[in-house]
């Protein structure tokens, strides 16, 4: 706070961001000291008026960034910079010019997430959040630099204290532009859902879904948890709808890894069903892999033979359904739940070398 009020700290705070920044090995107890330099730096700017602090960043020729930073007022207020300094009018500006102001900010969001492990798989830090970051996020995230823009996703992940829709929004402002995602932003993007994939609401998870093509490579040693969060999506009525073929196929690309994880309900029959009425034969195949391996997990249901009908008509028409669910027969080969698959899968694999074509002349 001092250096932001002095104007004669101004240039040492600058040059120790900017050490901080290159070095390559620095501890991690920096990325909560970085976040709360953040929130200081916008609560001093908050102190101009109530309007804080605006940053727009525009791509010039020359150079990557023009910064134009504009401080509002909606009412005068006592000077928080210089409190007791009557020589220095209300509301005027730090001893920092635009450019320094802007990056000041994004080297200190670079010092606390550019090397750090922002993904859900390192514990939670405490990072105090505060509403002076909201300005931050909404600055960052309309900048043109998605390296920033990363360090602004590693701070809202690692904090764990907003919610997933302010991501989601704040993603949505990045993706007004054309240009793709840069590898680490969507990485990061990734980890900002993987995070959040028990609590976010179906429309969020398609916006985000849809933003970041997430691949099977992408979710190694998370499988269970993006299997859920596809089965969530699936289960409702508008992601069924609009989830993408690509996420049907990475669906069934995790359930050959994690089988018997999601407790059956009624909505999975009807999933059934209605990719049954429409002959979607590689969607329903993912699913079916859903439905028989939910089975371990409860009771039969009562529409077992809807069930049983489906699944023999699946691997009639779409023959690489049945080595799939032959793999979840062996899996729980000892469970009385999967006694009613064997036969289905036993009559299929007699009429199997009749479905399949002859080979080329």
């Amino acid at each position: 706070m001092d250096a932001f009020a002095n104007r004669n700290h101004v240039d040492y705070l600058i040059y120790l961001v900017d050490f901080l920044a290159r070095w390559q090995e620095r501890p991690a107890c920096l990325t909560p000291m970085a976040y709360k330099w953040c929130s200081i730096f916008s609560e001093v700017t908050e102190g101009l008026g109530q309007g804080g602090i605006w940053i727009r960043f525009l791509r010039q020729e020359d150079y990557l960034f023009h910064i134009d930073m504009e401080f509002t007022h909606v009412e005068p207020g006592p000077d928080l910079v210089h409190p007791d300094d009557s020589s220095h009018a209300r509301g005027r500006p730090l001893g920092l010019n635009h450019i320094q102001c802007a990056d000041l900010l994004l080297r200190t969001l670079e010092v606390g997430f550019r090397l750090a492990d922002i993904s859900d798989r390192q514990p939670h830090l405490d990072l105090n959040h505060t509403s002076h970051h909201d300005q931050i996020f909404e600055a960052v995230f309309s900048c043109d630099d998605d390296e920033a823009i990363a360090d602004a996703v590693g701070a809202w992940i690692v904090g764990n204290s907003r919610p997933a829709s302010s991501c989601v929004r704040y993603f949505a402002m990045r993706m007004a532009r054309a240009t793709p995602l840069s590898p680490r932003l969507r990485h990061a993007g990734i980890h900002a859902l993987e995070s959040n994939w028990s609590t976010i609401s179906i429309p969020d998870a398609l916006y985000l879904l849809n933003c970041l093509h997430v691949d099977v490579d992408d979710v190694v040693g998370y499988d269970r948890s993006w299997s859920w969060l596809l089965v969530r999506v699936i289960r409702s009525p508008t992601g069924f709808e609009s989830l993408s073929s690509h996420y049907w196929r990475l669906l069934g690309k995790l359930m050959s890894r994690t089988i018997g994880f999601a407790d059956p309900v009624p909505r999975d029959v009807e999933v059934m069903k209605s990719l049954e009425e429409v002959e979607d034969w590689e969607k329903l195949e993912a699913w079916m892999l859903i439905v028989w391996g939910s089975l371990v997990l409860g009771s039969v249901p009562e529409s077992m033979e809807d069930i049983g009908r489906v699944t023999l008509k699946l691997t009639s028409q779409w023959p690489s359904a049945l080595q799939k669910l032959e793999n979840i027969c062996n899996i729980f080969r000892d469970s009385d739940e999967m006694a009613a698959l064997q036969p289905i899968l036993n009559w299929a694999r007699t009429e199997q070398p009749l479905l399949e074509p002859p080979p080329p002349p």
